[in-house]
């Protein structure tokens, strides 16, 4: 909807306050635009007190409507100067306009996010969040989401709308940083002249203290950030979201479509693996139709404590039998699938030979390692960066084609940098690109590689870092009930088809981990199949990452497994290109009743819906699906084919009936 988009910035040099858009500024000179080799357009300003150079760069990726910019500082003067706060975007004269800053106008979207509990959406007016007028004196208030370190995701999504009820139309906003951030909205103005405008970057000195000292020639450039302007509310600022997400990808699937994968730690073996419970395993996950079976933590190191190995990553190979690691990465080959491993790159445990043998490759603090027994290597040294390759080249000789990252901690808000230049969070976001780098450089020398972000679930899922990777664990989540908000929640803006689902029939809980024993009584707790198809029907809305006791499923277990393993592989293309839609709304963890969430694809004229349970009761839902149809609805599939189940069409509203006590369905449609 920008018929021409106008790049502006704000910039704090020397504690002097510069937000300079076009010639608001009385010593900014006029701005210079070209084009760079690859389309972006560059828009330069020029600061005449400080010598500074300030450079937009933006562009719009193909496919989408959205603005992607990012911001470059240099001083091309004779003296130095201090840049505390350098916008990546910066966004003026929301309503602006002669309809007015009225109260009511905007609805302000935004999602929390935490351990176990990522992307819980969250709507109010603009004025129930502090963004009111006050009168003469001009009106500063404001409303920020934020940031801190390393776990970019783990108090907010680096998303937000705002929803114009008077235009019917939404504002859309993300920051791409690898640390440190903050989405800033400010009411702009005095008395009845007022407007929106929205700050994004990492470059914040009000979030981790972020500043950079920039000698004659030096030069610093922000992460990026995007801007959409879309018709209509959430559902259509969602959609342009993974559109965008879609676009700005740069690893593809192996086959170009997602994988069926099989992991053997959630709610399974719990990183504590054998031989005997990974034959049994992978026997199960060759039946159900899998396509990858990746081994998580514990192949290394020394059970029970493998947290050991953490940096040396040197195969256990006594729990694996007589044939080792190898031998059971030969058997998942035998079976037809393709073997995985868990890593977590960036950590390392103290007491590694690694680390006791270069103690100076380890991130600091004020002198300090950071971290308790565990610290974090430094990705901007080399022999870091070798050391690591090295290890992914080490498992690709074994054959293994898939790495689960994980990332269990955050670094905090910055760490020691020997120039002085920067500070200590303006370091952290640098070495953050270095690591982003690396990963780009493992995917390209591997491209049959996939490479899987986990990060402790989802505390590390902005779409700067996920960009290098194939694939987004969506949460660490244990209870399967509690995950549809989850997942409804993030694929309000990552692609359903880089959305890793924790999909763990007969569920085998962590508090007995130590003392699970194979026996008839835990299979027959599942035998009603209702644990089964719930858990299935939410790993057919993205990238089914299936995990549980699977081998000890029953026969009628195994026959639900697999319809919807089937189910999943005949429409992963066309979920690959759908886009998400709520039919009921969203909603969150605390949500009873029936939740619904979809997948639409027009093109194929496709739509997918899940509809979960969540009381103890049976329950009957409609849901009027006219706006995705361009003419009648026919219903094409129902998965389970069990008794309590049930889902018709009366025109365009469709009748789900589920039984009750956390029950789920799946229903495919023609549009």
């Amino acid at each position: 909807m920008f018929s021409e988009y106008t790049p502006f910035y704000y910039v704090n040099i020397n504690a002097e306050t510069n937000h300079v858009c076009h010639s608001e500024h009385p010593n900014e000179r006029a701005a210079l635009e070209e084009l760079t080799q690859d389309g972006a357009k560059k828009t330069v300003y020029e600061i005449a007190e400080h010598g500074a150079r300030i450079t937009v760069i933006s562009e719009i990726l193909p496919g989408t409507s959205t603005v992607r910019q990012r911001t470059r500082i240099e001083n091309k003067g004779g003296e130095g100067f201090v840049v505390d706060t350098l916008s990546a975007l910066y966004q003026i004269g929301i309503g602006g306009d002669e309809e007015g800053f009225s109260e009511g106008r905007f609805v302000i979207h935004y999602a929390h996010s935490a351990w176990q509990g990522e992307a819980q959406w969250r709507s109010f007016p603009a004025e129930e969040l502090g963004l009111y007028k006050t009168y003469n004196h001009g009106t500063q208030t404001s409303f920020r989401l934020s940031s801190q370190g390393t776990w970019t995701t783990c108090r907010y999504e680096p998303v937000l709308m705002i929803e114009d009820k008077k235009l019917c139309r939404t504002w859309v906003f993300t920051c791409e940083s690898g640390s440190g951030w903050a989405i800033d909205v400010n009411v702009r103005g005095s008395r009845e002249q007022l407007s929106l405008a929205v700050f994004v970057s990492g470059s914040y000195e009000k979030n981790d203290g972020w500043y950079a000292r920039l000698e004659p020639g030096d030069s610093y450039e922000t992460c990026a950030a995007t801007v959409a302007l879309v018709k209509g509310g959430f559902e259509a600022a969602a959609q342009e979201l993974v559109r965008y997400g879609r676009a700005a990808a740069k690893a593809d699937f192996p086959g170009g479509v997602m994988p069926l994968c099989f992991n053997d730690y959630m709610n399974c073996i719990w990183a504590l693996p054998d031989e005997k419970k990974c034959r049994a395993l992978i026997d199960a996950a060759a039946d159900a139709g899998c396509e990858y079976y990746v081994i998580d933590a514990g192949w290394f190191g020394r059970q029970p404590d493998w947290s050991t190995g953490l940096g040396d990553w040197n195969v256990n190979d006594e729990i694996f039998g007589e044939g080792g690691l190898g031998g059971i990465l030969r058997l998942i080959e035998s079976k037809g699938m393709k073997p995985g491993i868990w890593l977590e790159i960036e950590s390392i445990n103290l007491g590694s030979d690694y680390a006791k043998a270069h103690p100076d490759h380890l991130l600091r603090r004020h002198g300090k390692v950071i971290g308790g027994r565990v610290g974090f290597l430094d990705f901007r040294i080399k022999a870091v960066r070798d050391h690591i390759e090295s290890v992914f080249d080490r498992l690709y000789g074994l054959g293994v084609r898939y790495i689960k990252n994980d990332y269990n901690q955050t670094v905090g808000v910055g760490i020691d940098c020997g120039s002085g230049k920067l500070s200590p969070a303006a370091e952290l976001e640098k070495m953050t690109v270095e690591f982003r780098s690396f990963i780009d450089k493992i995917r390209q020398k591997y491209p049959n590689l996939i490479i899987e972000n986990c990060g402790s679930g989802a505390m590390r899922s902005d779409m700067g870092t996920l960009a290098s990777f194939h694939l987004q664990s969506v949460s660490d989540q244990e209870d399967y009930f509690r995950l549809p908000s989850i997942i409804a929640g993030l694929e309000a803006f990552i692609p359903p088809e880089r959305c890793g689902i924790w999909t763990y029939p007969y569920p085998s809980p962590i508090d007995d981990r130590m003392t699970f024993e194979r026996g008839p009584d835990f299979t027959e707790k599942f035998s009603d199949g209702k644990n089964v198809t719930f858990n299935m029907t939410s790993g057919l809305l993205g990238l089914m990452y299936l995990s549980g006791r699977i081998d000890m499923a029953d026969g009628r277990g195994r026959a639900l497994i697999k319809e919807a393993c089937d189910i999943f592989k005949e429409n992963r293309k066309t979920m690959s290109e759908a886009v998400p839609v709520y039919p009921g709304g969203t909603f969150d963890m605390s949500s009873g009743g029936v939740v619904t969430l979809g997948q639409l694809n027009r093109k194929e004229g496709k739509l997918f819906l899940a509809v979960w349970n969540l009381d103890g009761e049976p329950r009957t839902v409609t849901a009027d699906l006219s706006e995705y149809a361009s003419g009648k609805i026919k219903i094409s599939r129902v998965y389970p084919h069990l008794e309590g189940f049930a889902a018709e069409l009366n025109g365009n509203e469709l009748t789900a009936k589920l039984p009750g006590g956390y029950t789920g369905m799946f229903v495919e449609t023609d549009i």
